[in-house]
């Protein structure tokens, strides 16, 4: 059995023919079994979809054990379905969390470096509607914003029973926030995955996202679709 692996960082769509009509598309790193080669291969998803795709975006995969397989694989690339879950952390307080599932990880290092930093996020805002603008926002919301998708808060930071918000946490105010705050806004700049809204153009200090639509742009469109979809059912 031939193995492919997805190369494209912004997915590859499975196609019902060679340049036929799209009906998916698949995720960066995705594997899928080829069952016929030519500039095209035929190929079959995990959930059984049967399509075609360039063969210039797949590389073939060593054989390897089934099970090692299925572990070295679980939750390495995102669902193009949104899938909104509830989410409570003892590192978190304020605002009821709603967010996408595939989130959850990122937001779960939120809270870790937060507790080594001994502090509280408190959350003001995470999932958004579609279609109305947060009251009293402090920057617009951006039309493709990661709040639409729930991979975003907007924060305060609570320390030593103080609250450090927006004003408070602006770039050219961070030198005189206690040290705890200073390392948690630093080691959220740093994380790989994570993106702070105080290094926008504009600044939103009080915001964090895993800047989702850039690094999965078509992903985001397919979560957003799939958020609509849902909402209009």
């Amino acid at each position: 059995m031939d193995i492919g692996r997805v190369k494209s960082d912004t997915g590859l769509n499975l196609r019902v023919k060679p340049n036929g009509e799209k009906i998916a598309v698949l995720r960066h790193n995705e594997e899928v079994e080829i069952l016929d080669e030519v500039s095209f291969f035929r190929v079959m998803t995990p959930n059984g979809r049967i399509g075609f795709v360039h063969g210039s975006f797949l590389e073939k995969m060593p054989e390897l054990d089934n099970d090692l397989r299925i572990l070295s694989n679980e939750n390495a690339f995102p669902s193009e379905l949104f899938n909104v879950v509830k989410f409570s952390n003892e590192n978190f307080v304020g605002e009821a969390i709603r967010i996408d599932s595939d989130f959850v990880n990122a937001l779960t290092r939120v809270g870790q470096i937060a507790k080594g930093c001994n502090l509280k996020v408190w959350v003001t805002s995470s999932l958004r509607s579609i279609n109305n603008q947060v009251r009293g926002a402090i920057v617009s919301p951006a039309t493709n914003s990661c709040h639409h998708i729930g991979h975003a808060i907007d924060m305060n930071l609570l320390h030593n029973g103080i609250l450090y918000n927006s004003k408070k946490l602006k770039r050219n105010n961070l030198r005189n926030s206690p040290d705890p705050i200073q390392k948690f806004i630093d080691l959220i700049r740093v994380d790989k995955e994570l993106r702070w809204g105080g290094d926008f153009n504009t600044e939103d200090p009080v915001h964090i996202d895993d800047d989702f639509f850039r690094k999965q742009k078509i992903f985001y469109k397919a979560k957003l679709h799939s958020r609509l979809d849902q909402l209009n059912a």
